[in-house]
């Protein structure tokens, strides 16, 4: 297991912490400077806890925000598509898996993503 950044964590539950207290200006600052301090694993094991949470748009924005960080990650591609896919936007969903295929090094990786990407293309296909 892939230790996790204290400090990006703690930053983001201060801030959610303000957001409740009705401090939305100091929950921007302290997301904000949680970016500052997050690695690529801390925003997609965040991005994952956001979706399990059903905030699928707060996910999209920290999920982009990391692939426009880390472009050449097949990860980070990966868990935006299924930010995406849990949104119902089918067709950015596939773009992401797409990405994420052409990145990815591992065979098993690949076909879960190549999978992924056939399920989406179907979805958009029906929806035609």
């Amino acid at each position: 297991m892939v230790p996790i950044n204290h400090d990006f964590l703690d930053l983001r539950t201060r801030a959610e912490l303000l957001e409740l207290c009705d401090d939305p200006d100091g929950a921007t600052r302290l997301r904000e400077r949680s970016m500052d301090v997050a690695r690529e694993v801390d925003l997609v094991c965040y991005g994952y806890q956001l979706l399990w949470r059903n905030r699928a748009a707060d996910a999209i924005d920290l999920l982009e925000r990391n692939a426009a960080r880390n472009p050449e990650s097949w990860n980070a591609w990966d868990s935006l598509g299924d930010a995406y896919a849990q949104q119902g936007d089918i067709r950015h969903a596939a773009d992401c898996y797409a990405r994420a295929s052409q990145l990815v090094r591992s065979e098993e990786e690949r076909h879960r993503i190549e999978r992924n990407l056939r399920d989406m293309i179907a979805l958009g296909a029906l929806a035609s």
